[in-house]
């Protein structure tokens, strides 16, 4: 057993750390797993989410997340299981994908911060991008009904989309996404009408109509939720952290009683 009061309580609390990773990671794997196993992944990400993903975009996003709950399974096992039998091969381990996770997430963070104009750009450009392409079946419909925003900037970008330009007779100048609704799906405006008029003579004080760009509202979003998502992911590198320096403390102060790493 470990030497000492503060041995012995690093020996528990890096149990109980690794145990939640651990636990998380399983959940993480299951989730992957349904979505590349289960043919119900994709009709709940379209009728639930409201999302349009194609099969390999999807299947894409399965892998990752199994990639994911692999790795965090993996740590937890070392860490849980390296604490519990006071392993220094098991915590050696655990201390090197500490350390490794640890520094990539700094240099996440590091780039994010020097490369915030960028992004945002990229965003930008990508909105620009699913309206121009706009066809019916998009991720906008469930951003513009969530958020009540309209195009990137602005409504009038959907006057150089596709969807405005191939229409026979101009019977839509925005699609129905952009106008108020009082349906879950966001899909059948109150008075649409009233919402294609004030999009047509850009009456932009008309309650049917949102006027609001999507951009704006996502910057909008990111920069009041700054604060929540710094202290977050501060939280999580101080835990972290702390895993590490039970670690290194509990390797450095365990009995030789582990017949397998003499």
């Amino acid at each position: 057993m470990a030497e000492g009061k503060v041995a012995s309580c690093s020996r528990y609390l890096l149990i109980i750390l690794n145990l939640i990773f651990l636990i998380a990671g399983v959940l993480f794997l299951g989730v992957g797993i349904w979505i590349v196993a289960s043919d119900a992944a994709m009709e709940t990400v379209t009728t639930k989410l409201h999302l349009s993903v194609n099969v390999g975009t999807l299947l894409s996003i399965g892998y990752a997340v199994i990639g994911v709950g692999s790795f965090m399974f993996l740590v937890g096992f070392c860490g849980c299981c390296g604490a519990i039998r006071e392993s220094a091969i098991m915590i050696g381990v655990y201390i090197i994908f500490m350390v490794v996770l640890l520094c990539g997430e700094l240099a996440a963070t590091v780039y994010v911060a020097l490369e915030k104009s960028t992004i945002e750009t990229k965003i930008r450009q990508q909105l620009l991008s699913d309206v121009e392409n706009y066809n019916n079946k998009s991720n906008l419909d469930f951003v513009q009904g969530k958020f009540e925003c309209c195009g990137a900037d602005n409504y009038t970008n959907y006057r150089n989309s596709y969807y405005f330009n191939s229409q026979d007779s101009i019977t839509a100048y925005v699609p129905d996404s952009c106008c108020k609704s009082e349906d879950e799906d966001h899909k059948i405006p109150v008075d649409r009408e009233a919402c294609q008029l004030a999009a047509k003579l850009g009456h932009t004080n008309d309650t049917n109509l949102f006027t609001t760009g999507c951009f704006n509202i996502i910057q909008e979003l990111i920069e009041d939720n700054s604060a929540i998502l710094i202290g977050v992911s501060a939280g999580i590198i101080v835990l972290e952290v702390i895993g590490i320096v039970f670690a290194v403390y509990l390797c450095r102060n365990r009995t030789d009683y582990d017949y397998y790493d003499d």
